[in-house]
C-alpha cells in the first residue's frame, strides 16, 4: 500500500513537472511558430508607401536610400507576393502570418490592426492621424496625344464622377485641387460626348490596389455610351512599376497607367484621384496583437521580432 501510494504521488510530482515546463516555455516563446512576414514585390506601389513609413525611429526604413542607392530591410525570409489577393489569401490561411494590403481590398477573412493605436478608416487618412498613407495616381505619357477614346476617358476619371466610383471601392475621393497634385488640378464635369470617342481600346496597366477602383469606373464610363468595359478596355494590373513602363513605352496614345504611390517622373503626366490606407492585417485568429507601433512593425518585418509572443515583452 505504502509502495502504491510512494508510486501515485510520483506520478503526480511528474505530471506537475512537466505542467509547469510546458508553461515557461510557452511563456518564453518556446514551441511558438515563427511569423510569416508576408510583403509585396519590389516595385509594388503599396510596399512603397509601407516601406517609406515603416521606421524603428534611429532613421532606418524599410525602404532607405544608402550612398544614393536603394535599400531594402524587409527580411530575407519574407513571403513576397505580386498581388493583393495573394496577400489576403496567405494572411487568411495562415494563423501566424502578417501582412498589409489596400485598405479598400480588406475583408472579413483578415483582422486589421491599429497602428500606434489609430485605426484606418476615411477620417483618419484625410486628417492625417493614420501615417501608412498613399494616392492612387493615374498616368499618361505626356509626350504622346491620346486617343479620343483615351482622352474622354481620362476626363471622366477627374471629373467628380470617381468620387462614385472611389467610395464604392473604399478609397477617399480627393476634392481638394491642391491635393491633386504639383499644381492644382481641379474637379471637372463630365458631359457625354453624342457618340463615343473613336480609338483602339484603352489599355489600363498599373496597380492591383487600385483594380476595385478602376473597374467600376471603367463600367460606370462604358454605360455612359450603351457599351460593356470588355468592349472599351483591356485591363492588365501587375503592379505599379509595371504600370509607369507601360505608359513610358505608349507610342499609340492609348495606355492609361495606375499607381499607387506618388508619381514625380519626367514624361509621365499623372494626378491623384484619391488617397487609400495600407491596412496591416493578420489573421483573424490572431488574438496576440491588435495595435503596433511603427517600431514594432519595422522590427517585424526586418525580422529582429520572430515571434508575436516578442512584441509583448
Amino acid at each position: 500500500m505504502k509502495n502504491s501510494l510512494k508510486k501515485i504521488v510520483a506520478i503526480i510530482a511528474m505530471v506537475a513537472t512537466m505542467i509547469c515546463s510546458v508553461v515557461m516555455l510557452s511563456a518564453c516563446g518556446v514551441g511558438e511558430k515563427n511569423i510569416t512576414v508576408v510583403a509585396r514585390e519590389q516595385g509594388s506601389g503599396t510596399r512603397e508607401a509601407f516601406d517609406k513609413v515603416v521606421t524603428d525611429g534611429a532613421g532606418n526604413y524599410l525602404e532607405m536610400k544608402v550612398d544614393g542607392k536603394k535599400v531594402y530591410n524587409t527580411t530575407a525570409t519574407a513571403d513576397i507576393q505580386k498581388e493583393t489577393g495573394n496577400v489576403l489569401s496567405k494572411v487568411a490561411t495562415d494563423a501566424n502570418a502578417i501582412g498589409y494590403v489596400s485598405l479598400g481590398s480588406v475583408n472579413d477573412t483578415v483582422k486589421v490592426l491599429k497602428v500606434n493605436g489609430i485605426t484606418p478608416s476615411a477620417q483618419s487618412v484625410l486628417d492625417g492621424t493614420y501615417s501608412i498613407q498613399r494616392p492612387f495616381v493615374i498616368m499618361t505619357n505626356s509626350s504622346v496625344t491620346l486617343s479620343d477614346l483615351a482622352k474622354d476617358f481620362l476626363s471622366y476619371l477627374k471629373s467628380d464622377a470617381s468620387s462614385t466610383h472611389a467610395e464604392e471601392a473604399g478609397c477617399i475621393f480627393l476634392e481638394d485641387p491642391a491635393k491633386r497634385g504639383k499644381n492644382p488640378i481641379q474637379v471637372e464635369d463630365f458631359t457625354p460626348k453624342a457618340e463615343l470617342p473613336q480609338g483602339d481600346k484603352v489599355v489600363i496597366n498599373g496597380s492591383t490596389s487600385m483594380e476595385k477602383f478602376i473597374k467600376k469606373a471603367m463600367s460606370g464610363y462604358a454605360s455612359l455610351y450603351g457599351r460593356s468595359a470588355d468592349d472599351l478596355f483591356t485591363l492588365d494590373l501587375q503592379g505599379s512599376s509595371v504600370g509607369k513602363s507601360a505608359v513610358e513605352n505608349d507610342k499609340n496614345g492609348n495606355v492609361i497607367g495606375l499607381s499607387s504611390a506618388a508619381v514625380d517622373e519626367d514624361g509621365i503626366e499623372s494626378f491623384n484621384v484619391c488617397l487609400d490606407a495600407v491596412a496591416v492585417i493578420v489573421n483573424v485568429q490572431n488574438n496576440a496583437v491588435s495595435d503596433l507601433t511603427l517600431g514594432q512593425l519595422y522590427n517585424v518585418f526586418s525580422g529582429k521580432i520572430v515571434k508575436f509572443s516578442q512584441l509583448n515583452g
